[in-house]
């Protein structure tokens, strides 16, 4: 009877397969090979639960079989026991570490605890043991661009899709990774070729419009986002990618669709989100400033059932990467270090950090290399090979090798002779790394006035890790406090290392904002940095008047329902 519901379960008939696996345990209840088996049916009918009650049984009876543990791994992690399904994965791998499956297993219950590094190095092994699987070779990739490892990623990726010329989710995010790095011209060539194969592709449209789009091809790529969603008509990330190419001057089918997809409770909630962001931008564009507010709280509120987060942890994440280097003598740590100068861009998303490396990027002497997350990696690698031990105890070379390893990636990305302008918002948290690995690089902290940024930011939809207090008013509110704080200690702590920049109250200025920057730089004047520049453009985009007529209109209804975003 078993084996008839082995060969059932082989053939695609779980609920059959079960039949006969309960049949046998009516009568031997006790069972270790059917109890797994009927668990694994579970699992795949959807119940965790179930699956962890009867694996957990044949367990009892077989503890170490590896197939049962590696089973129950894969069961706990489907029920969010991540930490559990760590703990039961890693006896699975000991027992048979040549299971590629099991290290598969072990790299995603490591990636949903945001272990990206752990996650990267279990997936590794599954792509050694077996190095023609591409589904392997691309979540590697994934976590290796999660841990900021941007260049082996890539080189994953592509391994993928040279294994599996028809992988569309590869091409996606490789494009996807490109375009973050300004690398255009290569995402282009990635996306058209991934196109040839899978024409019909929604993501891969989407991916291609967002291309142009960057080229500064804004009605091509408005044509690119109509495609994605006439392949894909609820996908909500086109209709929010859409709704921010272009000003919306009257409430058309395009704002409906938008509409549509984001009041529909049958649909995926992350289409209705993305939707949701985009019907809150369009309708602040059309003047229905309260619309516009109520569906980004509503957005903003689906998303944040979404995610875990603490408001208190990241508090005092933020206040331990300051104390790290309370007692550090930088003067001595840093003798050893690269006389490079790199330019540090920081602050909380929507700062104005992307407008500033336009204009630092337009002079001669400088090329924007766009988000870099080498610093947060190496730093990190740093911290686990100090074990514990305080940083000061560490020799002055280890922190000069770092800022070594971050150039050479860094300069992969800039024409040779420029130096290298960093936007990666996260940089805020080592800043003391940089202090010590690279002593002539500069800082730059982007700042704006408290109720716009909070309000800009929560406006914004910030996927990834490290922006979950974006979707709360009352967490943002007091994440936004606590970062400030720390930029304060930041300041005080390395005097001269900083220099905060407001670019909206320099607006009026722009030549003094610019020669501020550049004398803290240390480069001198050129007048290529007066450029205009624009760093999110339009179609069909407003006057710098009726911007502002909106902007105001727009901040008063905020201030209206919730002044609390003033204190």
């Amino acid at each position: 009877m078993l084996q008839r519901g082995i060969e059932f379960h082989q053939a695609g008939h779980g609920k059959e397969a079960a039949g006969l696996y309960q049949q046998i345990l009516r009568l031997d209840g006790g069972h270790p090979a059917a109890n797994h088996l009927f668990g694994l049916t579970q699992l795949q009918l959807g119940d965790p639960a179930a699956a962890i009650r009867h694996i957990a049984v044949a367990l009892k009876a077989e503890p170490a079989n590896p197939q049962y543990l590696a089973n129950m791994g894969v069961a706990l992690n489907s029920a969010g026991r991540n930490d559990e399904a760590v703990e039961v994965l890693k006896r699975a791998v000991a027992i048979q570490p040549a299971s590629a499956e099991i290290y598969s297993n072990l790299g995603m219950a490591n990636r949903a605890l945001g272990r990206f590094d752990e996650a990267a190095d279990a997936y590794g092994h599954a792509v050694e043991l077996r190095p023609t699987e591409p589904a392997f070779h691309f979540r590697l990739a994934s976590m290796l661009r999660q841990a900021g490892d941007h260049f082996a990623a890539e080189a994953s990726y592509r391994k993928a899709i040279e294994l599996r010329p028809g992988y569309a989710e590869a091409y996606d995010r490789l494009a996807f990774m490109l375009i973050d790095q300004g690398r255009a011209a290569e995402a282009l060539e990635v996306l058209d070729r991934g196109l040839a194969v899978r024409p019909e592709e929604a993501p891969l449209h989407l991916q291609r419009a967002r291309v142009l789009r960057a080229d500064g091809q804004l009605k091509q790529a408005i044509a690119g986002f109509d495609r994605t969603l006439a392949l894909r008509p609820t996908f909500g990330e086109a209709h929010l990618q859409r709704a921010t190419t272009l000003r919306h001057r009257q409430r058309d089918i395009a704002v409906a669709a938008m509409e549509q997809v984001f009041r529909d409770e049958g649909l995926d909630a992350l289409d209705r989100i993305y939707a949701g962001f985009g019907l809150g931008k369009a309708l602040a564009d059309l003047g229905d400033h309260f619309g516009s507010i109520a569906a980004f709280i509503e957005a903003n509120r689906m998303q944040r059932q979404r995610v875990a987060f603490s408001l208190s942890d990241e508090i005092r994440v933020l206040q331990a990467d300051v104390a790290r280097f309370r007692n550090i003598d930088a003067t001595a740590l840093g003798n050893a270090s690269s006389d490079s100068s790199p330019i540090f861009v920081v602050g909380l998303p929507r700062s104005g950090k992307s407008t500033l490396e336009l204009s630092l990027g337009s002079h001669p002497a400088f090329a924007g290399a766009g988000e870099l997350p080498t610093m947060g990696r190496l730093a990190r690698e740093l911290i686990r090979e100090a074990g514990g031990r305080p940083l000061w105890e560490l020799a002055a070379e280890r922190f000069a090798a770092l800022g070594r390893a971050y150039m050479a990636e860094a300069n992969r990305l800039v024409p040779a002779g420029k130096r290298v302008i960093d936007t990666m918002p996260a940089n805020y948290h080592y800043l003391g790394f940089i202090r010590l690995a690279l002593p002539q690089a500069r800082v730059i902290h982007c700042v704006r006035l408290s109720a716009e940024h909070r309000v800009a930011i929560f406006e914004k939809f910030l996927t990834g890790v490290g922006y979950e207090y974006s979707n709360d008013l009352g967490e943002l509110r007091g994440y936004h406090a606590a970062y400030l704080q720390m930029m304060g200690d930041w300041h005080a702590r390395f005097p001269g290392l900083i220099h905060k920049l407001d670019i909206g109250a320099s607006a009026g200025d722009r030549r003094a904002l610019i020669e501020s920057m550049l004398q803290f730089c240390g480069a001198e004047w050129d007048d290529a940095c007066l450029a205009s520049v624009q760093s999110e453009p339009q179609q069909d985009d407003w006057s710098s008047d009726e911007r502002a007529v909106n902007h105001s209109g727009h901040m008063a209804a905020w201030r209206q329902l919730h002044p609390e975003l003033w204190t």
